[in-house]
């Protein structure tokens, strides 16, 4: 019998706090930075809110729940297949200084940029997940965090 293709799924998190929006930088094989929201693979055991809790709190010290859902994204490339969910949150009382608790130590810094800022790195995007997730964030797109059931034995 052959083997069960798995799609990877992954979390990311739009943040916004006193009208600036976070971004990660990390190296991801490249010679320079690439940027991108919070984001990670989702992993054994874990729901995707308890996913994204993790990865807020690994990648910028944030530990904040969702507010809603931006989107549900499907990226084909490759030989793989990558499931994204992307979550927003908002909260203007975080610290303008962020400290990455990171266990695989890939974050460069955890900043906060303006929009402008932000598309203006769009370049520098690490995939085009990240600029699709902006998109729709600023178009308005939120979906309830109630469209999400996790349903354990």
């Amino acid at each position: 019998m052959a083997e069960r293709f798995r799609p990877y799924v992954t979390v990311a998190a739009i943040v916004e706090c006193r009208n600036k929006y976070l971004l990660v930088s990390e190296y991801d094989e490249a010679p320079t930075p690439v940027y991108g929201q919070v984001a990670g693979h989702l992993e054994a055991n874990e729901d995707l809110i308890e996913g994204i809790k993790r990865e807020l709190l690994e990648e910028a010290g944030i530990s904040n729940d969702p507010d809603y859902l931006v989107g549900i994204y499907t990226y084909v490339k490759d030989n793989e297949t990558i499931q994204r969910y992307c979550f927003y949150l908002k909260d203007d009382s975080l610290p303008e200084e962020l400290t990455p608790s990171d266990p695989d130590q890939d974050i460069i810094s955890a900043k906060w940029y303006t929009k402008e800022e932000v598309e203006a790195l769009q370049p520098h995007y690490r995939t085009r997940l990240v600029k699709k997730c902006f998109d729709d964030f600023f178009k308005g797109k939120k979906f309830s965090l109630d469209l999400l059931d996790t349903i354990r034995p």
